[in-house]
């Protein structure tokens, strides 16, 4: 505890963050939670260790969470970014000025990750960020991208939390701890009481005078050692000597609060009334303007006692060397012991010294129980918040107005209606806080439409669908049409979720009937009419609006990025792979570039998907990745999932690494979330299918897609194309011919009427079925013709290598073994470059012969990291540092320690010759 200069106990934490910050300086960075009750000294231990020599050569941003601005987006981001020099600031856009609250936070961790690679250039970096109890989720979400992206950067991040925060919910207790024990090489801190002896030197260090050792016992036994409560109670000490028999008029108040309470009263007037000044403000505000504030005359004298007392804290090195009061929970203490008609006075007067936000809720503070007029500008205003996209502000002054109303009803408008949006832009961590509160409304549309949001966000669909139909019914008599509206989207999502698509569509159309401008509510009715129709209807939908989102981005306004996410997820499904990737990417650009929003975590899991199909195994592992981040991260939706790990799946499947295969799948399969969730069964039961198939096991094949076929429409249909060919292939391996000829057939014309890119597996699975049934002439026709030139567009690289494979097979029984070897030479060629090692295994099962020699790439035995792996295969793309850390999430420090490590790993010396390594294809021999 640090008192007046003098620093007591706390060595041993000390020393441990002295050695996170030696692995830090030494490439290895640290992530440290100090944590404990209040007053028990975390804010005191992490600025004298700040003051230690060694900390010397690290630059060091700070920034404090304040309770005051917990709806104040990226407010503590902020704090940390105000440091950075602004010539630095022109490489970072988004991070120059206000933050939008609308900015997805993925995408300012991402930028803050780069921005602390640039600071690293010369020294290292320390993090500091005081009080994430009071933190904003969005900040708290953008911190965990970038913890969770720590690699080799020389950053350390110290945080410190208060673990006796009142109105704690359980989801932001989870979130907060997560930031520390999900982070490789994280230090916790946990601050206990001083010890008797540390309690001894503390009161002599504040008084001056030595104290017994029974006196110190007694006040550690009932402070607990809490340092801001020892020497609360000092205060109220006669004076005299500590050091003789046990002190028998020891204070002995029910709390630390009451304590302080002593303390005030302690002070002369003159300071107790710049104390309550300091307090009412709650931000550092210069001495002379507290004074004025406050009504001293004298502010410099009245201060004198009050920072004696420990009670206040002068910040001389700050350009206007403000005030404040030392700790928070002086600060609540302070006010609670204001008279009301003063704290009305004060905070009066405070609405003239802070800025336009923090002025409201002074006014708040100095109105009576009641204030109509007050109340209708604090609504207005909190309209034009959630206009511009500020849901949490529009939230706060909503629940101001609330207070200030005369009745029930107004009363719960206002906090229904600060609920609901808050639910549009999916706050469910604060909405868990007022939850409660909601419950105790009269039952009304609004108060439906929460309830519905609630429901959804803990997976309980046809509760959610039940609070939403209501919804739509109670608007419909009230004349809300807002509230009816937001029902109409939310339920038209549940509908498409539990299969039920016409509904949805009906619903969907129903809200776009409403607002024809409703982006989500054609976001539900595409995805509802690939489900019912397919995807040419869902396409000609999204096709009146998409071309304007782009020409929109070209006059750098771009709206609906989302709607690009969707058109590129419904292309995708429909087998134009390469098209839905490139309006995925795009979707993602406007989203980094403008801070929209993007569905970025759907965006990244269905390239992750197409990139399977096409062979772009390499790429697979970057695209499940990002998604991971960010829907780890908390600012995905749990659907997103799915995608993610069902790539995740395939991928390992093809590389025959079973226990990751089944690992993602038990992941997958723990978290969907919803109830009666016919996307993630489907999804989960084609990586079911995809990892027997990569086993060579037919059975399980069947037994996973035949539920499938069950659905003439929904998701079994919507995503076939993961999923038809493995149907037939099973039949045909497992000799069930007959069905196996029904299954080719639907397969031919799916692949002819709808999904063009399964014309290869439909070639090869129709010879394949001709061979079985005896007739290989016929057998041998089919594949000729599907490996036939032309223009062939979104090749499914499995299909196309087992088609190659199936005619050179043909062709060595027949005797032709020349032009045999060249067919089985490029299905190994394929299947070898994706490192595809079942399918490698089978085809070198299937013909006895010795492989036609080929050029070979250089020897490879060096084992890379997954992590390695990635940055090689994109210098081999040509990438620069830069580029590679942005395509990875990383830092660029991650990305040139990685590379060092690259280099020695292959003996090289410089990036070309790894660039034409990679390029030549031999990275491909590499294991990992």
């Amino acid at each position: 505890m640090e008192v007046q200069g003098m620093f007591v106990g706390r060595e041993l934490e000390l020393a441990q963050l002295r050695d996170c910050a030696r692995a830090v300086t030494g490439g290895q960075p640290r992530v440290v939670l100090v944590e404990g009750e209040a007053g028990i000294g975390k804010t005191q231990l992490v600025r004298h260790w700040l003051t230690d020599p060694f900390m010397k050569d690290f630059v060091v941003l700070q920034a404090r969470c304040d309770p005051s601005e917990q709806d104040l987006a990226f407010g503590p981001i902020q704090q940390l970014i105000s440091a950075t020099p602004g010539t630095l600031l022109d490489d970072f856009p988004l991070l120059k000025g206000p933050i939008p609250a609308t900015m997805p936070p993925y995408e300012v961790g991402r930028q803050l990750l780069e921005l602390t690679s640039a600071l690293q250039a010369r020294r290292p970096i320390a993090l500091v960020v005081d009080d994430l109890q009071w933190a904003d989720t969005a900040s708290l979400h953008a911190w965990g991208f970038v913890l969770r992206r720590l690699d080799a950067d020389a950053l350390l991040v110290a945080l410190t939390l208060r673990t006796t925060h009142r109105e704690r919910d359980p989801k932001l207790e989870e979130m907060l701890r997560r930031l520390v024990t999900d982070v490789r090489g994280n230090v916790r801190l946990p601050l206990e009481g001083l010890a008797t002896g540390q309690v001894a030197e503390l009161i002599e260090g504040t008084t001056g005078q030595p104290v017994s050792e029974a006196n110190a016992a007694r006040m550690r036994r009932h402070t607990g050692g809490n340092p801001l409560y020892v020497t609360s109670l000092l205060a109220e000490l006669p004076k005299g000597d500590l050091a003789g028999a046990p002190v028998t008029a020891l204070p002995v108040p029910l709390s630390l609060a009451t304590a302080i309470h002593g303390q005030l009263l302690n002070l002369p007037e003159p300071s107790r009334a710049l104390a309550e000044a300091a307090a009412v403000l709650g931000t550092p505000m210069p001495l002379a303007l507290v004074g004025k504030m406050a009504g001293v005359k004298a502010p410099a004298a009245a201060l004198e006692a009050a920072l004696e007392a420990g009670l206040m804290r002068w910040l001389p090195n700050e350009p206007s060397a403000p005030v404040e009061l030392t700790h928070e929970l002086q600060r609540q203490a302070v006010i609670e012991a204001i008279p009301p008609d003063r704290l009305r006075q004060l905070h009066a007067k405070a609405e003239h010294l802070v800025d336009r936000h923090a002025a409201w809720a002074h006014r708040v503070g100095a109105a009576g129980p009641t204030d109509l007029r007050l109340a209708a500008e604090l609504v207005t205003a909190a309209d034009e918040e959630f206009a511009a996209g500020d849901a949490d502000r529009s939230a706060t002054l909503l629940l101001y107005a609330a207070d200030l109303e005369a009745t029930r009803v107004q009363r719960e408008r206002h906090l229904l209606t600060a609920v609901a949006r808050l639910a549009a832009f999916e706050r469910y961590t604060r909405i868990a806080t007022l939850l409660t509160r909601v419950r105790a409304t009269e039952p009304c549309a609004m108060r439906c439409l929460v309830l519905g949001a609630d429901a959804m966000n803990r997976g309980m669909l046809a509760a959610a669908e039940a609070h939403y139909a209501e919804a739509v019914a109670r608007s419909e008599e009230e004349g809300d049409t807002w509230t009816g509206l937001m029902a109409q989207v939310a339920m038209s999502g549940v509908l498409n979720f539990l299969g039920r698509h016409d509904e949805g569509i009906r619903a969907a159309r129903q809200a776009l009937a409403i607002d024809p401008d409703m982006s989500w509510a054609l976001v539900n009715l595409s995805t509802g009419l690939a489900l019912a129709e397919g995807a040419p209807a869902a396409l000609r939908e999204l096709a009146q609006v998409t071309p304007e989102v782009v020409r929109s981005a070209a006059r750098g306004k771009p709206a609906g990025a989302h709607l690009l996410t969707v058109q590129g997820a419904i292309r995708i499904t429909a087998g134009s792979l390469t098209a839905g990737i490139e309006d995925c990417a795009l979707a993602v650009r406007l989203s980094r570039s403008h801070g929209v929003t993007a569905l970025a975590d759907f965006a990244y899991g269905l390239t992750a998907a197409a990139q399977y199909l096409l062979g772009d195994w390499d790429d697979v592992p970057i695209s499940v990745d990002h998604a991971h981040a960010i829907t780890s991260n908390g600012d995905g939706k749990a659907a997103a999932y799915d995608w993610e790990y069902s790539a995740a799946v395939w991928l390992a499947a093809g590389r025959g690494e079973w226990d990751r295969a089944e690992e993602h799948l038990r992941a997958a399969e723990s978290r969907s979330g919803l109830e009666g969730n016919a996307h993630n069964s489907t999804l989960m039961a084609i990586s079911r299918a995809v990892l027997a198939q990569a086993r060579g096991d037919q059975h399980a094949m069947l037994q996973a897609v035949e539920p499938l076929l069950q659905a003439e429409a929904g998701w079994p249909r919507h995503l076939q194309v993961f999923w038809l060919p493995l149907h037939s292939e099973a039949l045909i391996a497992a000799g069930r011919l007959d069905q196996a000829a029904t299954a080719v057939a639907r397969l031919q014309a799916t692949a002819a009427r709808d999904i063009p890119c399964l014309r290869t597996a439909a070639a090869w699975l129709s010879g394949r079925l001709a061979e079985r049934l005896g007739d290989t002439a016929r057998a041998r026709t089919i594949y000729e013709q599907g490996l036939s030139p032309g223009p062939q567009a979104d090749v499914v690289l499995l299909h196309r290598a087992m088609l190659e494979h199936a005619h050179g097979r043909i062709m060595h029984l027949e005797g032709q073994t020349a032009d045999a070897a060249k067919w089985l030479d490029q299905a190994r060629h394929r299947l070898e470059k994706v490192r595809a090692r079942p399918f490698l295994e089978r085809l070198a099962g299937d013909i006895p012969t010795p492989r036609t020699p080929s050029v070979p790439g250089p020897a490879n035995p060096v084992a890379l990291s997954g992590r390695e792996r990635d940055i090689a295969h994109l210098i081999g793309r040509g990438l620069t540092n830069k580029e590679i850390a942005n395509e990875l999430f990383v830092s660029s420090k991650t990305v040139e320690y990685h590379l060092s490590h690259i280099y020695l790993k292959f003996g090289f010396s410089n990036r070309r010759e790894l660039r034409d390594h990679v390029q030549r294809g031999a990275l491909s021999d590499a294991s990992s």
